[in-house]
């Protein structure tokens, strides 16, 4: 999921990224932004009073942790944020677009509804967008990024979504040999909860591949 700047426009890509999970709260955020990631991920619902910081679709895990609180508090770190939208348990994906509109020039966003990511492609291209999912599927070009969930990549999806110009960062990967395994198929990032070892993994992987990493 391609990192952004805030409000003075978007980083350029980098070569290889490392996303830190979930700073849905204060505690994980500070934690997670101790190990330096190349960008941050939270994950957002949506209410009558507008977005909330929470990864269940009843908001019931909210923190109190706001957008504008986790903003300020990631400074230049780019922020992800995952738009947790599951009709018919959630609102729909042009209500959520309707509420992440003001934000597109300081975030990116990640979902598992195309049809989120295809239009805020299409309303803000220079947004960066990523496509989530969990079963094998052909790559989709509308997004910057595709996120498979971390089981299913293979050499063939990665040379199919690289050959659209479109990166594959995999999510969440915590065990060092599977991140060492991704890593040498060439994905382009890592989501993960433990940023700081996945810093050493990805520092001697991409050593021997004359890649870098952002941090």
């Amino acid at each position: 999921m391609t990192p952004s700047g805030r409000s003075r426009g978007h980083r350029v890509p980098v070569d290889f990224e490392i996303q830190a999970h979930r700073g849905n709260d204060a505690v994980a955020l500070r934690r997670l932004l101790a190990a330096r990631p190349s960008s941050i991920e939270a994950d957002v619902g949506l209410s009558a009073a507008g977005l909330v910081i929470a990864h269940d679709t009843d908001l019931g895990d909210a923190s109190g942790l706001s957008v504008e609180e986790l903003l300020a508090a990631a400074g230049d770190t780019p922020v992800v944020l995952e738009a947790k939208c599951f009709p018919d348990a959630t609102p729909g994906p042009s209500e959520f677009v309707r509420a992440l509109r003001a934000l597109l020039p300081a975030v990116s966003v990640a979902s598992f509804d195309e049809r989120l990511v295809g239009e805020i492609a299409r309303l803000r291209p220079q947004t960066p967008t990523t496509f989530l999912f969990e079963r094998p599927r052909r790559a989709a070009s509308v997004v910057r990024t595709l996120g498979p969930r971390q089981d299913i990549v293979t050499r063939d999806l990665i040379e199919g979504a690289h050959a659209a110009g479109v990166r594959v960062v995999p999510w969440t990967v915590n065990d060092v040999q599977r991140m060492a395994e991704l890593i040498d198929l060439g994905v382009d990032g890592i989501v993960t909860d433990q940023p700081a070892l996945t810093h050493a993994v990805v520092a001697s992987r991409l050593a021997r591949q004359g890649r870098r990493s952002v941090a």
